[in-house]
Formats: structure tokens, sequence, C-alpha cells
């Protein structure tokens, strides 16, 4: 009896550390069901515009920042960057009838990279319509 409350007990704790847990840093893609993560976009200012989203059953909330930072990094590369963020907030799921709950946390900004040429060898984001003054 005891070697199966033993299981019971190690199968509910690993399906908790998973309700807690970073999800890990990697690309936001929907075709592959990943809802959390970072995607970034190359601003046209020789920097990247970098959002990242992460679960609100993190452990750490400010994991967010730190995925944040090490995606600039990565970008920009040794010469560094200059960041601005711009949005820091906790999302929250509303349905009518129900007490509002936590869904991510999520965390977007601008870095500038130091070396101009590291910013112009990055992948393109996509293209958006342009504007003609008539």
């Amino acid at each position: 009896m005891s070697a199966a409350r033993l299981a019971v007990a190690a199968l509910g704790l690993t399906l908790l550390s998973g309700c807690v847990s970073d999800p890990g840093y990697a690309p936001m893609d929907a075709a592959a069901h990943r809802y959390f993560g970072y995607v970034d976009q190359s601003n046209g200012e020789g920097g990247y515009t970098i959002r990242v989203v992460l679960p609100e059953g993190v452990e750490n909330p400010r994991s967010a920042f730190a995925h944040w930072e090490r995606r600039a990094a990565e970008l920009c590369g040794p010469a560094g960057y200059r960041k601005q963020l711009h949005t820091a907030r906790r999302n929250m799921l509303m349905m009518p009838g129900y007490t509002p709950s936590g869904y991510s946390y999520e965390v977007m900004g601008d870095a500038w990279c130091n070396d101009p040429a590291r910013a112009s060898t990055a992948p393109a984001g996509p293209a958006s319509p342009a504007v003609t003054a008539e």
C-alpha cells in the first residue's frame, strides 16, 4: 500500500512541477503550438523589437526580463546594445461570470545594437505595406 501512495505522490509532484517551471528559452511558434517564448523583428532603426511571453505559472516572473536580455545579447553580439523596455505586464484571462485569473507575463522593448553591421545582417521581419504621400 505504501508503494502505491508513493507512486501517486511522485506523480502529483511531477504534475505540479510542470505548472510552475519555466517553459524554457525558445521562439514562439504557433504551428508547433508554442505560444510562450520570444519573438523578435528588425525595427528598421539598427535594432530589434523583442517580445517575451511566459505563462502565469512560472516560478519567477522576472525570468521574462532575463529571457529578453538573453535574446538581445544573442542578436547584437559582443558589442552590446542599448535598450528601452516599453511593456511589462501581467495579462489576465477574463470570462463572464468568473473571477479574472492570471494568464501570462509579457515583456516587450527595443534593443539597438552598438555594432550597426550586426543589426543589418539579421533576417528581416515581415514586410509592411509602403506608405505613399499624396
